[in-house]
């Protein structure tokens, strides 16, 4: 009995367990967030203006994919092997920043000529060109420096700040569903104002000045980080590519009460993501010094992490209907079957963790890229034909099949690649 209470203690105290906490406390912030915007967006602007506004947030997001540009996937690693050097340390954050900076302003105006000059996404254009501010947002976005240096508690608080002002914001503006543009608005210069403050604290703790760099650096890495880059693109479509491409085929009604579906499983499908980086570092260390070790741990964190959304999974199912009521303002049955197919999600995406920390220690992006990118077209095959015979039903259904494919394609692209490598060394 004492050795188990001194190995739950020695968890707790664990760096993996902290960072997992402080992340999970992010992503708590949001869903507290989800949860008492929902209802108030629903009665303020109703359902056709929420679903228009997931929509805008969605093809947003996917703009901003290309403004981090794979950067949370290997600069931690990158930071967290020269913290002790200050001239590294700054080139690399310097890099970073300014080379989001660009990408986000570039990106601002594409959507402006989109919108504004050729006439695209004509049903929510003003809503889409509002939204534009979530660009700047992730430009200045420092999760990669605070996890490259194990500093996730500074992320957790300033989101929270951040929500609050956030919060407070969308109360006083929003009043109906003609203020539906000012609802992403506030959320991205919520983000810009906390963050860029959070931003300048770091330069000073860390004893960094901010540079600009020169355009070549800039090149130089978004040539060296094309792969990662490729695979968040992919990733980023196979989480929510579906939703629009939905949007062709249901009404706006439909799609708002897939989108009350889809932001639950999105921020419960986080769980699997915050597993992965709170276990890297360690995995990493793991693999270079006992293969043995490495692999046991991965094994024993992936099990509690499938335990974990299980349960997670079984409780949101069991209470979709008083979820749906509270958020909606209605038990709508549609609502409830999508909540409940789509709350097993983090589950499924568990599957994949330990293929995930495989590449990534090994450094096989190629694989990645590969893996994700050929998940993206049959989720993409597989959501076209839910869609347009099931509705947001086969949508959600084919969601599900889609991470079950997703495990087997980089199960079987490692294992070529091992036992390629084998060969070769015989």
């Amino acid at each position: 009995m004492n050795s188990i209470v001194h190995r739950f203690t020695l968890i707790l105290r664990g760096n993996t367990f902290s960072n997992f906490l402080h992340l999970s406390l992010n992503q708590g912030a949001n869903l507290l967030t989800t949860i008492i915007l929902t209802p108030f967006l629903f009665k303020r602007i109703g359902e056709d203006q929420y679903g228009l506004i997931s929509l805008a947030l969605t093809v947003t997001m996917l703009f901003g994919i290309i403004v981090n540009y794979g950067f949370g996937l290997n600069v931690p690693k990158q930071l967290a092997l020269v913290q002790q050097d200050r001239e590294r340390k700054q080139r690399i954050i310097n890099e970073v920043v300014v080379t989001r900076l660009v990408l986000s302003l570039l990106l601002v105006l594409l959507m402006y000529v989109l919108t504004t000059l050729l006439g695209f996404f004509s049903e929510y254009s003003t809503i889409l060109l509002f939204s534009a501010v979530l660009l700047l947002n992730d430009a200045v976005y420092p999760m990669f420096i605070l996890q490259g240096f194990d500093r996730l508690s500074w992320i957790s608080k300033s989101n929270a700040i951040a929500k609050i002002l956030y919060l407070i914001l969308v109360v006083l503006v929003v009043q109906g569903s003609d203020d539906a543009k000012w609802v992403n608005f506030i959320l991205g210069v919520s983000g810009v104002a906390v963050n860029l403050v959070l931003l300048a604290f770091i330069y000073r703790y860390e004893s960094i000045r901010f540079q600009w760099i020169e355009l070549s650096n800039v090149f130089s890495r978004l040539l060296d980080n094309f792969q990662f880059f490729s695979s968040t693109i992919a990733s980023y479509v196979l989480v929510n590519g579906g939703f629009i491409l939905l949007s062709n085929f249901v009404t706006n009604t439909e799609l708002g009460y897939y989108a009350v579906a889809q932001r639950i499983s999105v921020l419960l499908r986080m769980i699997p993501v915050f597993i992965t980086q709170s276990i890297l570092q360690k995995a990493t260390r793991l693999y270079e010094a006992d293969r043995g070790a490495y692999r046991s741990y991965v094994k024993r964190s992936c099990f509690n992490g499938m335990l974990i959304t299980l349960a997670v999974g079984v409780i949101v199912s069991v209470s979709a209907p008083w979820i749906i009521e509270f958020l909606t303002g209605n038990r709508v049955t549609l609502a409830i079957k999508l909540t409940r197919i789509l709350s097993f999600l983090p589950f499924m995406g568990m599957l994949n963790i330990p293929n995930m920390i495989k590449i990534l220690v090994t450094d096989r992006k190629q694989i990645l890229a590969q893996a994700i990118w050929i998940t993206a077209l049959v989720m993409l095959l597989l959501s076209t034909a839910g869609a347009y015979f099931y509705g947001s039903l086969g949508m959600a259904l084919a969601l599900m099949v889609s991470e079950v494919f997703n495990y087997w394609i980089h199960h079987y692209l490692i294992g070529k690649v091992e036992v390629r490598s084998n060969f070769t060394s015989k």
